[in-house]
């Protein structure tokens, strides 16, 4: 569906989807359910669901909006307006808690954020996961999977266009770095995101809709791992991530200043702990897109990586990583030339 820049009115979207009996059947689904949900978030949960619709099902997320409403009840029994700190949202097992100050169109984009982290976590072996994050690593993809998602359901609603846009100074504690992407927040992630695509030859709709999978984090391993450069890396390309992300938490949680110092000893959500600081974030960024861009060369035939390699080019964030991907590019521009002549000048003679 193609949207425009002209947002379309809060009152016409609630109009559409009380007209077209989504809100009410949206309430059906609970209404044998002990809940409590205010009527003005059941409008955007109808909302969501009906972007959900707008998407074409191949070219989407490959769901099923009916199915994504019966499944609700299972996922989301409270919602609730609270002082939260700074933080826009946050789900906690059935309960989602938005930021009481938001207002209107951020509060939306958010609470579609948190609904689709609703909608994706699952409890393995008691155990509680969500998208690519198994209990261990992957919330650095997760939490990028998410935003990206609410940002294309949002627009959908809206009826306008994601606008990807080169963002400076969205990096915390890193101004050298600036991320190519359409995203309000985890700039860096959906940069990253849109790398991986690149790299892997996988259209990035396709990583989203593994989000909403329970075997979406081991399909994506079987993706990255059917390379033979890539065999038996997976998981320490989700720890490098999950390094990323742990130091981002602590730089948001104001300890910025401490981590510009000597390295100093940080434990992740599941216990694992690590030696780091801003300068070792810094690193593992550029480990991570040096190697993508790399894969993305290894992974795919010649003639694909010269025509597409613009889009790996405009996702690496320093002006130093372009520059070597560019000199890698170059220099396969040129053996391919070299073969052409070679094969030419060869040629069957008369």
């Amino acid at each position: 569906m193609k949207g425009s820049e002209i947002m379309k009115p809060r009152t016409q979207r609630e109009q559409e989807l009380i007209n077209s009996g989504l809100l009410e059947a949206v309430k059906m689904q609970y209404r044998n359910v002990n809940h409590n949900i205010p009527d003005k978030y059941f409008l955007l949960i109808a909302d969501y669901i009906d972007s959900i619709g707008q998407l074409d099902f191949e070219g989407g997320l490959y769901l099923d909006p009916v199915k994504v409403a019966q499944s609700l009840p299972s996922v989301l029994t409270e919602i609730v307006d609270a002082n939260l700190s700074g933080i826009h949202g946050r789900t906690d097992g059935t309960k989602i808690s938005m930021n009481q100050y938001l207002d209107y169109e951020t509060n939306k984009l958010y609470f579609f954020h948190e609904l689709t982290h609703a909608l994706q976590t699952k409890k393995i072996n008691n155990q509680e996961q969500c998208s690519f994050y198994n209990g261990n690593t992957g919330m650095f993809l997760t939490e990028g999977a998410t935003q990206f998602t609410a940002e294309i359901l949002y627009h959908l609603s809206n009826g306008t266009n994601i606008q990807y846009r080169q963002q400076p100074n969205t990096v915390r504690g890193h101004a050298e770095h600036t991320p190519y992407s359409p995203l309000s927040e985890y700039q860096l992630n959906g940069n990253i995101l849109m790398l991986l695509s690149s790299s892997l030859g996988i259209p990035l709709n396709q990583l989203l809709a593994l989000g909403y999978r329970t075997d979406g984090r081991d399909l994506l391993k079987d993706m990255y791992e059917v390379f033979p450069e890539n065999v038996g890396k997976f998981e320490e390309f989700m720890l490098d991530l999950e390094k990323i992300y742990s130091i981002d938490k602590l730089i948001i949680a104001g300890y910025g200043n401490q981590l510009q110092g000597d390295p100093v000893n940080i434990e992740m959500q599941n216990g694992y702990k690590f030696a780091g600081n801003v300068q070792t974030q810094g690193d593992l960024i550029n480990k991570v897109e040096r190697e993508l861009a790399a894969s993305f060369i290894a992974n795919n035939d010649t003639n694909y990586v010269l025509q597409n390699y613009e889009r790996v080019a405009m996702c690496l964030t320093t002006p130093e990583l372009k520059q070597q991907f560019m000199s890698a590019i170059n220099e396969l521009s040129m053996y391919q030339n070299q073969d052409n002549m070679e094969h030419t000048s060869s040629g069957p003679r008369r």
